[in-house]
């Protein structure tokens, strides 16, 4: 697979005719990947970041900021010509007569790597993670730089992309219409009868919101039609026979629908609402002072791999034939060839001179983003719901089909959480990571002492130092009974939340292996956060999940993390 290298100061493949002037030097540079030699994994699929000696997962776009003495060498980007050369039997890399300033002594380096062809019916985004990168046209000055570049997560819904219906997706609309069309068949929403009446407030849920997927919806339908079958006759019969054909029929029509998983939004995003004002239900899109609800561009596609390391360089102003350097150390584990390469004596030097042929990073290209690792079980088979009823589970009454990821924020040059670094915390641009791709044949079910279920490997951004952050498993109810949640009936076949918190203090231990600067992180770039959940009741269980920016959340989820450097020396991502 090859390597793109985009430097700011103009990589380009050679050419006999091209005359590389004085200054800047034209050089080779050389750099490692910090990836260990056996399989890891970062995502719950192993094909969609591998790294082995036949399946290189590596990067295919990197972009070179030259460093003198911290800031930024002071040029334009240069998309031009890029060139390329690896070795992905060592994993190192170098590129060939590339024009690099005088007094240049070290790099910042971003890169991402090639997404993997996802399953058929599977969003790439959702199975590769989406990422959107702002780099500056030019660089003039370590401000500008550390002002304009910054990274942030894609959100899933854009309002952008319905324009044609005022930002309402096109399943929202036909859940809504839906259930408009049972309300409003045969005077249903406006009888006088004291029986139709309580149907009616009972199927509009007296007002307030209802969970509006498509899984839900229906089961709502269907619970609504057994109410009204096994109640008292009204005065007027024939209104809820009426009713109850129309919902027969509109039951029908939404048969095949699945909604908002058709794209890629968690269940616990739809939410449906009775107008009083227009007589129909409308979709709920945003929070608002009425609904406790998230708005549903709050939830985002995970991080994608990314690479990120600023580093010290060293010279030689003689040429290195690198090709048999690494011919030499191909037995070698990457950090021992590595540290052969740069204890080779022809690099002597620290900084590009007019006389500078090849030049080194010091340090190994390393992963930008954290990874969240999962694992869950239940405290017992038999767990309370909201009304202190019994749940009894089967082993796979409970699958995980889903997390949320809370508090994610944009982050800046470094891949730290970019209002830290300018001084302002605001929860305007924090986002929700929704990661649907949790390994199959999760259930939740009592454990062993020491044994857990693993839920999931997501990839997230480094998060705000001594900022808690709310983690959210998604359950589907397959147990074939309906039991009561916090705001209302979990329905057989439909998916119920259930929120965790981890807190930044627990980060804030001792530890000769961390650095001060990464402590009081739930998530640290390059680290890995394992999380481990025990669910001891359903009460605190959702339908919706409310306001996650809100500090007053139920939390139905025991946490116990770990965390631990995600270097080759240490651990393995996996």
């Amino acid at each position: 697979m090859a390597v793109v290298v985009m430097m700011l100061t103009g990589c380009k493949d050679y050419d006999a005719d091209v005359v590389v002037s004085d200054e800047p030097v034209s050089v080779e540079l050389a750099f490692s990947i910090i990836t260990p030699a056996t399989i890891h994994q970062t995502r719950q699929v192993a094909d969609v970041v591998t790294s082995d000696e036949t399946n290189p997962r590596l990067p295919y776009y990197l972009r070179f900021i030259p460093l003198v003495n911290n800031d930024p060498f002071p040029t334009d980007i240069n998309m031009e010509n890029p060139v390329s050369k690896d070795n992905p039997r060592s994993r190192f890399y170098y590129s060939q007569y590339c024009n690099v300033g005088v007094g240049v002594n070290g790099f910042i380096v971003y890169s991402n790597v090639e997404n993997k062809t996802a399953p058929d019916g599977v969003n790439p985004k959702v199975y590769n993670g989406s990422l959107k990168e702002h780099f500056p046209t030019s660089i003039l000055t370590i401000d500008d730089f550390q002002k304009d570049v910054s990274f942030s997560l894609e959100p899933i819904y854009k309002k952008s992309d319905y324009e044609s219906t005022n930002g309402i997706p096109d399943g929202a609309k036909t859940l809504a219409n839906c259930l408009t069309a049972i309300a409003q068949e045969a005077d249903f929403y406006n009888s006088g009868d004291a029986t139709i009446k309580g149907h009616f407030n009972r199927f509009t849920n007296d007002g307030n919101h209802l969970p509006g997927s498509a899984a839900s919806v229906k089961e709502w339908i269907k619970s609504f039609q057994v109410s009204i079958n096994g109640s008292l006759n009204p005065s007027n019969p024939s209104i809820l026979d009426a009713v109850n054909t129309k919902a027969t029929e509109q039951l029908a029509a939404i048969n095949s629908l699945t909604y908002p998983r058709d794209i890629s939004l968690p269940d616990g995003a739809a939410v449906l609402r009775w107008d009083m004002n227009t007589n129909r239900f409308e979709p709920q899109i945003n929070t608002t002072t009425i609904d406790n609800i998230n708005s549903m561009a709050r939830f985002a596609y995970p991080a994608p791999l990314y690479y990120y390391i600023a580093s010290a360089i060293k010279t030689s102003e003689d040429k290195v034939d690198f090709g048999t350097i690494y011919n030499e150390v191909e037995t070698d584990d990457n950090k021992t060839a590595w540290e052969k390469v740069l204890a080779n004596e022809k690099f002597n030097k620290t900084s590009v001179s007019a006389n500078t042929k090849s030049v080194v990073l010091t340090q190994p290209v390393q992963y930008a983003v954290a990874q969240l690792k999962v694992k869950i079980k239940a405290y017992a088979a038999t767990l309370k719901d909201a009304e202190n009823k019994d749940v009894t589970m089967g082993a796979k009454s409970f699958p995980l089909t889903g997390i949320i990821v809370c508090d994610q924020r944009p982050v800046g040059y470094r891949f730290l959480p970019k209002e830290a670094e300018e001084g302002t915390i605001s929860d305007a641009d924090v986002l929700f990571i929704y990661d649907s791709q949790v390994k199959s044949g999760c259930y939740l079910k009592p454990q062993d002492e020491n044994v857990w279920a693993e839920g999931c490997n997501t990839l997230v951004l480094q998060s705000l130092k001594d900022e808690d952050v709310n983690i959210i498993l998604e359950f589907e109810n397959n147990s074939g009974a309906s039991f009561m949640c916090l705001d209302g009936i979990v329905y057989p076949g439909t998916r119920f939340y259930m929120i965790g918190r981890v807190e930044a203090s627990l980060y804030n231990t001792p530890d000769p292996n961390v650095h001060d600067e990464n402590k009081g992180q739930v998530f640290t770039k390059d680290y890995i956060t394992t999380v481990n959940m025990t669910v001891s009741s359903l009460a605190r269980a959702y339908n919706v999940p409310p306001n996650l920016l809100s500090p007053n959340l139920e939390i139905g989820v025991e946490t116990t993390p770990q965390w631990v450097a995600a270097t080759p020396t240490v651990i393995r991502m996996e």
